[in-house]
């Protein structure tokens, strides 16, 4: 089958006219916005939704007609649609209306599939509560698999008229066609049109019964398969008994029945779970999950996060300090930065009203606070090598805090006569101050900006230095200096910048910028740090997904990380990330031995660059 000049995946069972039936409906923009595929058991439903997948998932496929999302629903409850949706649609929501709110924003067309709608947790309750809602938004359509007559199908009110493709209507399958396929196979064509039925499958599935825990065994050994069917019969039951006192088995089952059980558990594991769901529910990696579980228990309940230190991870979270959990929690970390002079191996943090806090990097304890005149709502911080503490306002406004007995570097001066500079060089249509970065390593070196054209300038020997990296604003900027080997100049500056546009751009402004991205994703960069090892340079990046990507450029390691929240700031303190959160701050390893290799750049979402030049 060829569609728009692309072939489609295989059809069999004489089921050509479904298929196009479907893709008319993709192509139709009268149509409904809720596609229902339905049918009686063995119908074919599941085996037509996942070739509609197959067939247009793939990048070539227009964006008005790609599948951008998939939920299997069965055994799915609102709160892991809502992570699942989220992680597919490059965004991080807790609960339907964030998600809502967060792709009624965005305005792109969205096509979503949701095969097994009967077999959710509470099939009417996902509707209500999530899929129902979507439909509200007059940018989104759904096809589902719902039999007629059941709760899910019931349960939809935001299309009153949805188009219905009944399986079990001879019209959609060629009796010719459907002959030949079971003959092939040595099936019953009298069953025509239910291709389950033909095969031998039984009319009504049988409902397996769950599995008897194991007797006298250590439940870690059980796998995947056996943990993921008791937390499913324990989520029917409503007590998942012994599996919830072990946080190892919340890592080595898989998520979709783990939340389930533990949905209504208010102690520190099931809030723990919870907050890491954005991050765990896509990830097939059980030594990941109990990475983040555990960075998500940090501070709040010690011995259940030395229980999944015992599941080697490809990294390690070291302090943590979380919302509602720690009184040194500084609020949500809009802007973190790496001290240098008096905060030496403290990560200075400053939240929305422009309060900057000092942590000691290696332990995350509180060590003080810097003292701001006029504290404003923040979007940057860094901190020079002569101590002074650049702060960029949210109006693109810059302040200087310097200290009382400055380190060798530029004075306040000589500060300030390059803050004028570069206002001066932004200040041009679409300029306006959206970033900045200092190199604490340099003496003689001024702060850097981005601004919300896509420029990033750069004061050097009396004149500012502009390249224009991105489309669309500069949203985070980060510098390092580099060692120089014995023919070079012992520090070498390094620039990161990430973008509205998803790309993440390396300058050393002694030279011209790389041609290409160090980095893509499909979504805004909302942090950069830079730093440097005995290997060379590393940067790390953050994007509005909640992705963390730290790449060691002299060694080609490149770590991926999650913790269920978005990360705001970032900044390199050693061998740690620390990370800065609405809900939280916390810092890693990112020891290159922990690195793996070869992580590709992600390209961008259909769209995603459509506003900029």
């Amino acid at each position: 089958m060829v569609r728009d000049g692309r072939r489609m995946p295989p059809l069999g069972a004489g089921r050509r006219a479904a298929g196009l039936a479907l893709l008319g409906w993709l192509d139709d923009v009268r149509a409904p916005r809720l596609c229902r595929v339905a049918g009686p058991p063995g119908a074919g439903k599941s085996h037509l939704l996942a070739w509609l997948v197959r067939g247009c998932t793939a990048e070539a496929v227009p964006g008005e007609r790609r599948i951008h999302a998939v939920l299997p629903a069965a055994g799915a409850t609102v709160r892991t649609a809502v992570w699942s949706l989220g992680r597919q649609l490059d965004l991080v929501a807790h609960a339907p209306g964030p998600l809502v709110e967060a792709i009624a924003a965005d305005g792109r067309p969205t096509l979503i599939g949701v095969p097994g709608l009967d077999a959710a947790e509470d099939p009417a309750g996902l509707v209500a509560g999530l899929l129902d809602p979507l439909l509200r938004l007059p940018g989104v359509r759904l096809v589902i698999e719902a039999t007629t007559g059941g709760a899910a199908a019931g349960a939809f009110t935001a299309v009153p008229a949805p188009a219905v493709l009944d399986l079990g209507d001879p019209q959609w399958t060629d009796r010719a066609r459907f002959a030949g396929w079971a003959a092939a196979r040595g099936a019953d064509a009298a069953a025509y049109p239910l291709p389950g039925p033909a095969l031998g499958a039984p009319a009504v599935p049988p409902v397996p019964a769950p599995p008897a825990l194991p007797a006298g065994a250590d439940l870690r050994s059980a796998g995947e398969e056996v943990l993921s069917a008791l937390w499913t019969a324990a989520a029917a039951g409503g007590d998942p008994g012994p599996l919830a006192a072990d946080p190892l088995l919340y890592a080595l089952a898989r998520p979709v029945p783990v939340t389930a059980a533990v949905e209504r558990r208010d102690d520190a594991l099931g809030r723990a779970w919870r907050a890491a769901g954005p991050a765990v529910i896509e990830e097939p990696d059980p030594a990941v999950r109990a990475a983040v579980l555990r960075t998500r228990l940090l501070g709040t309940d010690t011995a259940a996060a030395a229980v999944l230190a015992q599941l080697p991870a490809p990294w390690s979270g070291r302090w943590a300090r979380w919302e509602g959990a720690d009184r040194d929690w500084p609020g949500p970390s809009v802007a973190i930065t790496a001290g240098t002079g008096p905060y030496l191996a403290q990560v200075l943090v400053a939240d929305p009203t422009g309060a900057v806090r000092t942590f000691d990097a290696a332990t995350g304890r509180r060590a003080g606070a810097v003292v701001v005149p006029s504290p404003r709502p923040l979007r940057g911080l860094a901190m020079t090598a002569g101590g002074s503490v650049v702060l960029l306002d949210a109006w693109g406004r810059a302040e200087l805090v310097v200290p009382a007995e400055p380190r060798p570097g530029l004075d306040a001066y000589g500060l300030m006569a390059a803050l004028d500079a570069v206002r001066a060089a932004a200040g041009g249509p679409g300029g306006g101050l959206s970033a900045v970065a200092a190199i604490g390593g340099l003496a003689d070196s001024a702060p850097a900006f981005g601004d919300a054209a896509g420029a990033v300038h750069w004061y050097q020997d009396g004149r500012v230095v502009t390249e224009r990296l991105h489309h669309g604003p500069v949203t985070a900027l980060a510098g390092a200096a580099l060692g120089g080997g014995p023919l070079s100049d012992p520090e070498i500056p390094l620039l990161v910048s990430g973008g509205f546009d998803g790309a993440v751009r390396l300058w050393g402004p002694r030279s011209a910028p790389m041609p290409e991205p160090s980095d893509r994703h499909g979504c805004p960069v909302t942090a950069v740090a830079a730093g440097a090892t005995a290997a060379g340079p590393v940067v790390a990046a953050a994007w509005s997904d909640g992705l963390v990507r730290v790449r060691d450029l002299g060694t080609g390691g490149v770590l991926d990380l999650r913790t269920g929240s978005e990360v705001w700031s970032l900044a390199l303190a050693g061998t740690l990330l620390v990370l800065g959160m609405p809900d939280g701050l916390a810092a890693v390893d990112t020891r290159p031995r922990t690195y793996g290799r070869g992580a590709p750049a992600v390209g961008l979402r259909a769209g995603a660059e459509s506003n900029f030049p």
